[in-house]
């Protein structure tokens, strides 16, 4: 399958490439800027490019003109959904004698079921067993004629990738359900725990007012002496009620504020505060410029903030991967926090709110830099979002 790949990281499908020692092939794409690259795919049909790169464009001996070289990340498939075969079954046998169109239609089938498409996009999966099963009856009389057939071998294609996609977008939906209720569940059990506080506390003031009233109405310093005691106990305890209310609201904010956060950015608990992470991609490559895709998050976040009723102070941290100098990386890492800095700043955020901007470089890496996946882990900028209510020993 050959993709062009732009420097966003987005890919395009371009064409699928015959199984011959010579051929001709035209193209277009609607990048202004791409690379090329050629991968082995299961199927036709595929919206992202698999991992097994089989070719990729250089230059020609004496290009001429002014020529840039970058390094390009793009969003591809990890290959773990074209793994047809369950762990508990044989492998797949090589196939000879099949067409491939025909071999492309039942991978494409096979794999929407393996992604769950039996349970979450039923109708989809029907509809491409059903056009299999058509095709199934028609490719051994037509053999030697893949015209008449490969119109239909792509349609099923076509719907096993729908039906894997749709299954996957709904898996991911019911995840996120999942987390919304148990947010919600976490929420609902904070606010009857402040109802309970407040009920306690109301029982406090009044037993509060009765020792008042002993204390006027006692007649001898002994019974006056017991009445202040009893009412320095209850005046304490609805210190302590008020103090349990207080910390239980804020949790309850912090946990609203989490919420709202987890929908637009990774964000994650810590003991110093909610740590809302940016990734790599939302930078343009080896430069500090936020990308729109940032900028529309940040928005959204200070949004968030702005509407947040508690008080809050942030923290920002700029982190790179291992590669390059421990000077450049400093000086990136560095860059890439203030972008986010003024940018929250130019979104209404007090200048006063943000207390500290920092770029750490490669001395703080949450994952191996000796693979792709792990560098680009440690590419991030961290916003530390910290209740400015809490005191050190409650953090």
């Amino acid at each position: 399958m050959l993709w062009a790949i732009a420097p966003e990281g987005q890919a395009e499908r371009l064409a699928q490439l015959p199984v011959k020692s010579k051929f001709d092939v035209v193209a277009t794409t609607s990048f202004q800027t791409f690379s090329l690259i050629i991968t082995a795919e299961p199927h036709g049909m595929v919206n992202l490019p698999s991992p097994v790169i089989v070719a990729e464009n250089v230059l020609r001996k004496g290009t001429k003109g002014g020529v840039e070289t970058s390094q390009i990340e793009y969003q591809g498939d990890t290959g773990a959904l074209y793994v047809v075969a369950a762990s508990d079954s044989p492998p797949l046998a090589a196939d000879y004698d099949t067409p491939l169109p025909v071999l492309g239609a039942r991978r494409a089938v096979e794999i929407a079921r393996h992604c769950g498409a039996e349970k979450l996009a039923e109708a989809e999966l029907r509809e491409a067993e059903v056009k299999l099963a058509a095709l199934e009856q028609l490719w051994p009389s037509k053999r030697n004629h893949e015209e008449k057939y490969l119109g239909m071998a792509n349609d099923v294609m076509r719907l096993g990738e729908h039906a894997r996609m749709k299954a996957g977008e709904r898996l991911q939906e019911a995840r996120l359900a999942a987390e919304r209720r148990a947010a919600g569940r976490m929420i609902a059990q904070a606010q009857t725990e402040a109802e309970s506080a407040l009920a306690a506390m109301k029982r406090a003031e009044d037993e509060a007012d009765l020792a008042r009233q002993k204390v006027a109405q006692a007649q001898t310093e002994a019974e006056r002496a017991k009445a202040n005691e009893e009412l320095a106990r209850i005046e304490a305890e609805r210190a302590r009620l008020q103090a349990e209310q207080a910390k239980q609201e804020r949790d309850q904010a912090q946990q609203r504020l989490f919420v709202s956060l987890s929908e637009i950015l990774e964000t994650r608990r810590e003991a110093r505060g909610l740590i809302v992470n940016l990734s790599d991609v939302l930078f343009d490559f080896n430069k500090a410029s936020l990308k729109p895709g940032a900028r529309e998050k940040l928005s959204k976040l200070a949004g968030i903030l702005l509407a947040y009723p508690g008080g809050y102070r942030i923290e920002i941290e700029g982190h790179t991967d291992a590669i390059g100098s421990e000077e450049y990386n400093l000086k990136l890492s560095r860059a890439r926090a203030d972008s986010v800095c003024e940018y929250l700043k130019q979104a209404s955020i007090a200048s006063d709110r943000i207390i500290a901007v920092r770029g750490f470089g490669k001395s703080k890496p949450v994952a191996s830099n000796d693979t792709d996946a792990g560098r680009q882990v440690n590419r991030r900028v961290e916003i530390i979002i910290a209740d400015a209510d809490l005191t050190q020993s409650e953090r």
